[in-house]
């Protein structure tokens, strides 16, 4: 949770105040989120690696990344520290990203 927390600090000094209302997120459901998992798990091991996580990002409409963001946030996905980003950490983060954006 404190990785999430900074990260929102760093958004909030160079954007403002967080919306959390992104368009996309209005189209994201649970089936919708588990496809775009799917999709970017090419390797269809059940985890998004560093590679595809980044890809996910860089591909999604509308965020508009740095290369240092996208590292940044593919770290702070990772909240189990394990290297991957499963299902269960993918469907906590990637809406959250897409508000913080």
């Amino acid at each position: 949770m404190c990785r999430k927390q900074q990260l929102y600090k760093i958004h909030e000094k160079k954007h403002g105040k967080v919306d959390s209302t992104h368009p996309i997120n209005k189209d994201l459901d649970a089936m919708e989120l588990f496809r775009t998992f799917k999709k970017y798990d090419r390797n269809m091991n059940g985890t998004l690696d560093f590679s595809e996580y980044t890809q996910c990002l860089v591909e999604t409409p509308k965020i508009n990344l740095t290369k240092s963001e996208i590292v940044t946030v593919a770290m702070v996905a990772d909240t189990n520290g394990d290297g991957c980003i499963d299902f269960e950490e993918f469907m906590k983060h990637f809406p959250d990203i897409l508000n913080m954006i």
